[in-house]
C-alpha cells in the first residue's frame, strides 16, 4: 500500500471517507491540500459526530482534526516517548491502545507516520518488514454467555481491544477474569434500550451480536419476551451499527433454521424450515440483518452448529455437555429418539471462526450467510451417546424411542472452510474428555444447579 491510499481531499464526504477508511484498514486517514498536510480523522470520530446530527454527505473538512500531534523530519524514539507521556495523550490510550502520528518534511508534506503503543514507538508506516494493522475495538453484545466469555478472552489475546454489553441475566462467571484487564471494557444494560445501545457502539469497529434468549425450551417460557429480544432487539442494534456506519457485523444465528429435513449436508441456500420460536426468531433476524446491506454496512450471518465444550460460563443444557456431566454423576444417559441428526462444534472453535471473518476481506463476507462447524463432527444423538460412554466409562445408555426434539438435520460446512479457511480440530471426544478432567478437579460440585441451564435459570426467575 502507497502513503497516497491514506489521503483524501478536505471535499471528501464522510461517507467517501469512510469507505477509504475501510478500504485501507489502519482506521484514519490523512486530508492533504495540493500535497500539503492539512488534519487527520479517524473512524470514531466521523461515528461521533454521525451520532451529533451530522449526515453521510457532510465535508470531512468540518470534522478532521487541524491540530493534531505531528514529527518533523529528522525524528527521534525519545520525541515520541516526550509525546505519549503527556497527561492528554495517555488518556488517549484507554479507549484506542494506540496513538498515530504524522511524519512532515520541512514543507509540510505527509512522508510517514508513526504508530505507537503506551509503552512508546511500535513502527512507521514505511517499514515494511513491522507494518501491521492497528488494534481494533469490537464490541460483543452478550460477551458474558457461553460462547462470548471464551470469544472475549481469545480477542484479547490476540491484541483486540473488546467491549462487552450484557444484561448479565446468568450472572458474571464469563467475565470474572477479565474485569479489570486494560483492554476490556464492560457495559451492564439490556441491549433493548435504545440509549444504552447508542453509548455501547461508541467508538468500535466492528460488532458480534450473540446476545439472545438461546434454547428452544427457554424461548418457550415466555414468547413475547423471546421476539421481543431475539427479533426487535437485533434489527435495533443492527440499524444503530448501521446508522453509525459500523461495517463489520457478525450475526450470530443457528443450524436449527434448517429444522427438520430429510435432505443430508444442508447448504446455506437449502431450504430453511424452523420448528421452533427459537429458529424461528433467528431467521427472521437474519433476513432483517441481510436487508440493511448497503456501501458501508456488511453484515454476516452465522449459522452455528450446536456448541460443546468447556466455558466460564459452563452450560449443561447442550446435549454433549449435558450427557457428559449425567455420565460422570449419575453413570446413566437418555437418549431420546437417537436417529437425529446434529452438527456439533467445539466452543473454543466457534470462538475462532467469529476472529477468521473479523479479519477476512470485506468482500468475501458482506451480505454472506455461513454454516460454521465441520462435517467430520456431523453426528446422529445415538452416536453421541456412544462416544459419553466410551471415554467416561461405567455408563448405562437407555434409548427412549419418543423423540421430543423434532430438529434433524445433516449440514455441509464447505463455504466457512473454503472463504474463511475455517476448519475445527477440536473433536467431540476431546469435549467429553475435557469435561471429564474438570469434573474431577471438583469444578461442577452441583451440575444440577440451575445457572448450568438457561431453561431452568429463567423460569426459576420467574
Amino acid at each position: 500500500m502507497k502513503l497516497s491510499e491514506l489521503c483524501i481531499k478536505e471535499t471528501s464526504t464522510l461517507k467517501e471517507t469512510l469507505s477509504v477508511i475501510e478500504k485501507t484498514g489502519h482506521g484514519l486517514v490523512f486530508i492533504c491540500k495540493e500535497n500539503k498536510f492539512q488534519g487527520l480523522v479517524g473512524d470514531s470520530d466521523i461515528r461521533r459526530s454521525l451520532l451529533s446530527g451530522k449526515n453521510l454527505e457532510t465535508p470531512i473538512s468540518k470534522i478532521m482534526n487541524i491540530t493534531p500531534v505531528i514529527l518533523q523530519e529528522p525524528w527521534t524514539k525519545q520525541q515520541i516517548l516526550n509525546i505519549i507521556n503527556k497527561p492528554e495523550i495517555k488518556s488517549l490510550f484507554l479507549k484506542k491502545n494506540i496513538f498515530v502520528i504524522p511524519v512532515l518534511n520541512k514543507k509540510q508534506e505527509l512522508v510517514d507516520f508513526v504508530v505507537t503503543s503506551v509503552n512508546g514507538y511500535l513502527y512507521k508506516f514505511s517499514d515494511e518488514t513491522k507494518k501491521q494493522v492497528p488494534i481494533k475495538r469490537i464490541l460483543v453484545v452478550g460477551g458474558s454467555g457461553y460462547l462470548g466469555s471464551v470469544l472475549c478472552k481469545l480477542l484479547i489475546q490476540k491484541g483486540y481491544l473488546v467491549k462487552v454489553l450484557d444484561n448479565l441475566t446468568y450472572g458474571n462467571d464469563g467475565l470474572r477474569f477479565l474485569i479489570g484487564h486494560p483492554s476490556f471494557e464492560f457495559i451492564q444494560g439490556d441491549m433493548r434500550d435504545i440509549h444504552t445501545v447508542v453509548k455501547a457502539v461508541e467508538d468500535v469497529d466492528a460488532v458480534i451480536h450473540l446476545a439472545a434468549i438461546v434454547g428452544d425450551k427457554a424461548c418457550d417460557l415466555n414468547p413475547k419476551e423471546t421476539i421481543e429480544t431475539n427479533y426487535f432487539a437485533t434489527k435495533l442494534l443492527a440499524e444503530i451499527c448501521k446508522y453509525s456506519q459500523i461495517n463489520r457485523f457478525i450475526f450470530a444465528s443457528s443450524c436449527s433454521v434448517y429444522g427438520s429435513s430429510s435432505s443430508a449436508h444442508k447448504r446455506e441456500d437449502s431450504a430453511t424450515n424452523p420448528v421452533s420460536l427459537y429458529a424461528e426468531m433467528k431467521l427472521r433476524s437474519e433476513e432483517a440483518v441481510l436487508n440493511m446491506k448497503d456501501g458501508c454496512f456488511s453484515p454476516t450471518v452465522f449459522r452455528m452448529a450446536t456448541l460443546f465444550g468447556v466455558s466460564d460460563r459452563m452450560r449443561f443444557d447442550l446435549v454433549v455437555n449435558l450427557l457428559s456431566i449425567k455420565a460422570i454423576k449419575e453413570h446413566e444417559i437418555t437418549i431420546f429418539g437417537g436417529d437425529q441428526w446434529r452438527p456439533f462444534l467445539h466452543v473454543r472453535d466457534a470462538a475462532e471462526a467469529y476472529i477468521k471473518c473479523l479479519e477476512a476481506p470485506l468482500d468475501k463476507v458482506s451480505g454472506q450467510i455461513f454454516n460454521i462447524g465441520s462435517s467430520s463432527y456431523d453426528y446422529k444423538l445415538k452416536q453421541i451417546g456412544q462416544l459419553v460412554k466410551t471415554i467416561v466409562g461405567k455408563t448405562k445408555v437407555t434409548t427412549n424411542t419418543t423423540a421430543t426434539d423434532k430438529r434433524d438435520y445433516n449440514v455441509c460446512f464447505e463455504k466457512a472452510e473454503t472463504i474463511l479457511g475455517i476448519e475445527p480440530n477440536l473433536s467431540v471426544e476431546r469435549g467429553i474428555f475435557e469435561i471429564l478432567q474438570e469434573s474431577e478437579k471438583g469444578s461442577f460440585s452441583d451440575h444440577k444447579d440451575k445457572k448450568y441451564s438457561n431453561s431452568d435459570y429463567l423460569e426459576g426467575m420467574d
